[in-house]
């Protein structure tokens, strides 16, 4: 008896519905009914994006490339093409697709001899001790043995974001060690990047948003469509990884073989699996096949590699998705000089962000309104060989900022921006003379400045990407007047509030000469700092701020 789960008719993926209604699907079902889905919510964020890229490079292939813009409008202009020809495409592969196909089964290598594991080795919102959750509350039984359509979905994440460390090397694998692993070749090459979409109003829409036409995009030019193949399209993986290999374009970085994988069950679900180390992926510069992360300047792998080198933008813990604004919209990207090189940019766009621009610029799509992104993205811990923090963003960017010419929206922003880390640093600095006068350390003084910063952004990180959005129809200096009204509100607030919370005995401050510190000096350096990045509106209110102030700071 043949045992099969094939992903083209298998419910597996998790969707929502327009109407708000959750619902399981197959690659089938999904690109079939692709205009009535709003989107893909698995167990976790990454999870749907490891899947997302999964159907990206299902439409690169469906739609051959796509070889040209004018191509790329007529499934824009046409919703329902794309899930026909998607359908059509997969049906020559169906065979591919079969989770336990005997010969090729889909994203694993077949018969592969090593060591099988748990299943909980690729369920990476599991915790390994089994007491406390980490971005869920799996628990317990759920640990030994999982469906296979929840094994397709994980098979799917650990390719994509998998940590570091080593693995159960593979019988013949010449990098087999005497403990029986081979040596780490990183994370998931989609855990080395900050993965961002631009989200369209149905799935459908979403999926040809983020499927770019490389030949529009000068970063990704001189990918060839005909050459960048998925793995169900060329010859079986060998049990052994590739330190060799290089992704060809956007579809082999979505489907980017980190890991060897055979998946242990029967009828009933998985029960283990082996999970070896695959094909190792390098970042430097993969800007020119890589479209869905922004790119930052390194120049210790420059100096390195004696050429201009970018690297993927990892998306950080702790600062909101709004703050790395510039590394999204090119036009806000700072420039840096290179020695030999001249003068490049420190940011790289996202190609995703970039193609929208481009549809812009041929009015494909509108030049107003907002374009919602997402960002997702895994923070490793110690030699990425753990996972310690998801990250989960979206913004709503005003259209306006991606046309090179409305410098006025572009300058009201990147002002805001620029204003908003001045206040940030006028009171970490505040904090840290408050300490000083109280007679703290430089730890605590360290520790005041960091909750002072947290305690501001708390505020900001809710209300800027709301101004953000309001661009879209605000008048850009009116706006711009309302941000510093509201910048310089929760400064005196802040302040207010810090000054509140020191002993009597810091009025009486500490030290001596001039590196004596009390409650009134730093009162004043903070005002005046406030008073640079923040000019008031009018001297008057200025000085009534100022007196209102006054009157409220403990004596």
């Amino acid at each position: 008896m043949t045992h099969s789960f094939n992903l083209l008719d298998e419910p597996w993926i998790r969707v929502t519905r327009l109407d708000g209604t959750p619902d399981e699907v197959s690659l089938l079902t999904l690109f079939r009914e692709a205009t009535d889905i709003t989107g893909i919510h698995g167990e976790i964020a990454s999870q749907d994006v490891a899947i997302l890229r999964l159907l990206l490079a299902i439409c690169h292939r469906a739609m051959d490339g796509p070889e040209d813009l004018d191509t790329w409008r007529e499934y824009w202009e046409e919703p329902e093409r794309l899930g026909r020809d998607a359908v059509a495409y997969l049906e020559r592969y169906r065979e591919r697709f079969d989770l336990r196909d005997p010969d090729r089964p889909f994203f694993q290598v077949a018969n592969i001899q090593g060591t099988v594991s748990s299943v909980s080795k690729m369920i990476i919102d599991t915790p390994k001790d089994l007491k406390r959750p980490l971005f869920t509350t799996r628990i317990g039984g759920g640990l030994e043995f999982i469906s296979w359509s929840e094994a397709a979905r994980w098979l799917i994440h650990v390719h994509a974001f998998d940590p570091a460390g080593r693995r159960s090397g593979a019988v013949g694998d010449p990098k087999l060690g005497d403990n029986g692993t081979t040596p780490p070749r990183g994370p998931g090459w989609t855990g080395q990047i900050g993965a961002v979409t631009v989200v369209g109003k149905t799935l459908e829409r979403t999926l040809l948003l983020n499927t770019v036409v490389c030949e529009e995009l000068p970063d990704l030019v001189d990918v060839d469509p005909e050459q960048d193949l998925a793995p169900w399209e060329h010859e079986n993986d060998g049990s052994a990884g590739s330190h060799d290999l290089e992704p060809t374009g956007p579809v082999s970085c979505y489907t980017w073989q980190t890991r060897r994988v055979l998946l242990h069950g029967n009828d009933a679900g998985v029960s283990g699996l082996f999970l070896g180390n695959g094909d190792k992926a390098t970042p430097q510069n993969r800007y020119l096949v890589e479209p869905m992360t922004a790119w930052r300047f390194s120049e210790p792998q420059t100096k390195k590699f004696k050429t201009p080198v970018y690297m993927p933008r990892k998306l950080p813990t702790d600062r909101a998705f709004w703050r790395g604004l510039s590394t999204v919209v090119a036009q806000l990207s700072p420039k840096v000089t290179v020695k030999g090189a001249g003068t490049v940019t420190q940011y790289r766009s996202p190609g995703v962000v970039s193609f929208y621009q481009e549809l812009m610029r041929r009015r494909i799509v509108p030049a107003g309104g907002l374009i919602p992104l997402r960002a997702v993205g895994i923070e490793y811990g110690n030699n990425e060989s753990t996972v310690s923090e998801l990250v989960d963003d979206v913004l709503s960017l005003p259209a306006g900022l991606l046309d090179p010419e409305n410098t006025r929206l572009l300058v009201v922003v990147h002002d805001a921006m620029e204003e908003t880390e001045q206040v940030a640093s006028a009171l970490r600095n505040l904090a840290g003379n408050l300490d000083r006068a109280r007679g703290g350390s430089p730890d605590t003084a360290s520790a005041a400045r960091k909750h002072s910063s947290e305690s501001f952004y708390q505020v900001i990180d809710e209300r800027f990407p709301r101004w953000l959005a309001s661009l879209d129809e605000a008048d850009p200096v009116r706006a711009r007047d309302q941000w510093r009204r509201l910048l310089r509100s929760e400064a005196w607030g802040q302040q207010e509030a810090l000054a509140s919370a020191v002993p009597d005995t810091a009025f009486a401050g500490r030290g001596e000469g001039k590196g004596r510190m009390d409650v009134g000096k730093a009162l004043f350096f903070f005002r005046r700092d406030l008073n640079v990045a923040v000019p008031a509106p009018a001297q008057q209110d200025s000085s009534a701020e100022n007196n209102k102030n006054e009157e409220r700071t403990p004596a």
